[in-house]
């Protein structure tokens, strides 16, 4: 399922917060009311929407999470400017949202395991001096390294040329 109109929301803040013209609280207050229906970004897994929502909604929200300082109100300048790089990636984000195709890429989380831990793990961990974790990692990257070989990585959330190569005759924002 596409769903335009969150889509093409969440394309006009990530735009807003990734050059600067909105804070990261902002940011967060504009999604909550546009996008996730009342949940913060890095939480919004937790929501019964996200089980049956636009497949490329949650992953752009957790890449959003990752751009910004969450434990301060600022802005994307000066010492906070993100990089070149990251640029380019949000503006491949952005022209994914604002076409019409449906994400193809199967859901991968990237958070730290560590976030969702049990009480027994965290004592596992614990008790192996961080051994347990270091494996848990490691799976992680193992799978990591398989997701990104499903597709061309390079230009994801694209899963391949031919689509990013459709989508780039579009300019949204010069129309």
């Amino acid at each position: 399922m596409v769903d335009i109109e969150r889509r093409r929301k969440l394309a006009l803040h990530l735009r807003h917060l990734s050059v600067g013209l909105i804070s990261n609280d902002d940011f967060e207050d504009n999604l909550m009311d546009d996008v996730t229906n009342g949940w913060l970004p890095e939480q919004y897994y937790k929501s019964k929407d996200a089980k049956f929502d636009d497949k490329i909604i949650q992953p752009m929200l957790e890449l959003c999470w990752g751009l910004y300082d969450d434990t301060r109100n600022h802005r994307l300048r000066g010492a906070d400017k993100l990089p070149e790089q990251s640029l380019k990636v949000i503006a491949r984000c952005i022209l994914f949202l604002r076409g019409d195709k449906e994400y193809e890429w199967p859901y991968f989380d990237t958070n730290s395991p560590l976030f969702k831990f049990s009480l027994g793990e965290v004592l596992l961990t614990i008790l192996s001096l961080g051994q347990y974790y270091r494996d848990i990692r490691k799976q992680q990257e193992k799978a990591f390294l398989e997701f990104q070989n499903l597709g061309n990585f390079d230009i994801w959330p694209f899963l391949n040329q031919n689509d990013y190569d459709e989508q780039l005759k579009y300019h949204p924002f010069l129309k």
